[in-house]
């Protein structure tokens, strides 16, 4: 599977266990040094980045302009899922914000993503990151995203009924538990 991920630098532990892939990290990349077309001709791509709501800039540590909506618009994203583990990926609505529309209009075919803010972790995998894993795991195993999803969701699911979960994490499964998987004619599944 050609995967490709772009991170907070802070988010590099958590990401390059999610993802599978060595991520390209925000510090030092920006905004104006990030390429595109990176983004082409992948299967998998994962972003864990400081989202807002309604911003067209995504962001890395230090709150530098990590990627721009243009960028997004820009790049040809035909064929590959997107995972989104950055806060405000959805409106509270639950429709795409503006980066994650583009996404789908980039020519994604599924994008995942969660409203609000994620809670995670630094170095370990829970939450959002969790739910990544598992997806990866099953579209590696050629399960449709759909399937991959479904799959992922029950595996965060089992992590949930452990004992002796700090507050936390318990709250990071729990939101990961509200991703949705969006297709570009606005459908959920």
């Amino acid at each position: 599977m050609n995967a490709f991920a772009y991170c907070a630098a802070s988010f590099e532990r958590s990401v390059l266990r999610a993802a599978g892939v060595v991520p390209l990290l925000s510090p030092p990349c920006v905004a104006d040094t990030f390429d595109p077309a990176l983004l082409a001709g992948r299967d998998l791509i994962y972003f864990k980045l400081h989202g807002l709501p309604g911003e067209i800039y995504w962001y890395g540590d230090g709150w530098l302009t990590a990627l721009r909506l243009d960028q997004i618009q820009a790049a040809d994203l035909t064929g590959a899922v997107v995972f989104v583990a950055n806060c405000f990926g959805l409106t509270d609505a639950g429709e795409p914000d503006v980066m994650v529309q583009a996404l789908l209009d980039a020519g994604a075919r599924a994008v995942v993503a969660g409203a609000g803010e994620n809670w995670g972790a630094l170095r370990g995998v829970t939450g959002p990151d969790l739910l990544g894993q598992w997806m990866r795991r099953g579209m590696r195993l050629r399960f449709t995203p759909v399937l991959a999803l479904r799959v992922a969701r029950m595996r965060v699911r089992v992590r949930l009924r452990r004992r002796n979960l700090s507050w936390d994490e318990r709250k990071a499964l729990e939101d990961a538990l509200e991703f949705r998987l969006l297709l570009p004619e606005w459908r959920e599944l």
